[in-house]
């Protein structure tokens, strides 16, 4: 049986990923702080799927409960980093700067000590998959939300490096879409967009990732939404396509015409 690890996976995009993987034959661990989250996650799957979940209490933030839990583990085949928050929202001059802080801490840190700790048990199983989660800001600058975009840009980053530097592994970066779940309860500045994100169709493409049909694909920023399939596996790889990258002025040029 294969294993999957999900950190913040009692979330609201964490429920389908899990009724998916746990429906697919996987043993999913869920990493979180709020147990409630996970009980109420556990009264909607059925017998089969509630005998395939385990739920950790792990703070991702603190690299010691971070080893630990993955010490436990005997083996690991997919790890999706989820946990995050979007907080603090205001000018960057005007937000609290522990809060700030703390953000990088959940989001950021957390996703590189899940990384860090997972990567040489993920390295025993045949196909080692990571699937990191950015949103809304780590592609393009979004006002009032320094915090969550400068975080999430750097597991971009960070993304690319590890595929890079473990290339047996296939390590992506996915851009969700907008989504009506609890996260959007501490927005303050954003409205509310026209129409949601097909949760149906992220989920179809989360089962690409972790398929072998995406096998040598890695170091990519996805959204759910591009047509990877239609693209040749090494002309993904040799090019910048799906990758934050400075346009240049021989770029930019050869762009418009």
């Amino acid at each position: 049986m294969k294993t999957a690890l999900i950190t913040g996976g009692a979330g609201g995009i964490g429920n389908p990923i899990v009724k998916l993987l746990s429906n697919q034959g996987f043993q999913v661990i869920i990493w979180g702080r709020d147990k409630k989250k996970f009980d109420s996650l556990y009264s909607q799957l059925s017998s089969v799927e509630t005998d395939r979940i385990v739920f950790h209490s792990i703070d991702v933030r603190d690299p010691k409960q971070v080893k630990e839990g993955i010490q436990r583990l005997k083996a690991l085949d997919t790890l999706i980093n989820m946990a995050g928050v979007v907080w603090p929202i205001g000018k960057a001059a005007d937000v609290d700067l522990e809060k700030f802080k703390m953000a990088f801490d959940i989001n950021f840190f957390g996703t590189l000590y899940a990384c860090v700790f997972a990567i040489p048990l993920l390295l025993k199983s045949p196909a080692g998959k990571i699937i990191n989660f950015a949103g809304g800001g780590s592609a393009y600058a979004r006002e009032n939300h320094s915090a969550y975009g400068c975080s999430k840009t750097a597991i971009v980053r960070l993304t690319e490096n590890l595929g890079l530097e473990y290339p047996q592994l296939d390590i992506n970066t996915l851009a969700p879409g907008a989504h009506k779940t609890p996260m959007w309860n501490d927005e303050t500045f954003d409205q509310e967009p026209k129409q949601w994100s097909d949760m149906d169709e992220l989920i179809a493409f989360i089962d690409f990732l972790f398929s072998d049909r995406s096998k040598g694909i890695t170091g990519k920023f996805l959204h759910f939404k591009d047509k990877i399939e239609e693209n040749s596996k090494n002309f993904l790889q040799n090019s910048d396509l799906y990758t934050l990258r400075r346009i240049d002025d021989f770029q930019f040029f050869k762009l418009k015409k």
